[in-house]
């Protein structure tokens, strides 16, 4: 499992696919610490690329997650969450 999300909206992205975590606008970046990090759907503002090319989730609270997928799977699985159903992308 790369990506998962659930009926209640959450998405799961393993640690392996994450490019990085960061806040622009702040000194320091996100430390994750191995673990899948877990995404509110309903905080995500808009799915595209950074500066980088990468895809990249922009959260409400200014944090950018890239990730090292496809854009396509990466929209399938936020609308999915969007919609309160359950999909899993391996």
């Amino acid at each position: 499992m790369k990506l998962k999300c659930t009926t209640s909206g959450l998405i799961y992205l393993k640690q392996t696919i994450i490019v990085s975590i960061k806040r622009p606008n702040s000194l320091e970046g996100a430390k994750v610490l191995g673990k899948p990090v877990l995404i509110n759907a309903c905080n995500v503002i808009f799915l595209s690329h950074n500066t980088g090319g990468q895809v990249t989730f922009f959260m409400q609270n200014g944090f950018e997650i890239s990730v090292n997928t496809f854009f396509s799977e990466a929209e399938q699985i936020l609308n999915s969450a969007i919609q309160g159903r359950e999909d899993e992308i391996n």
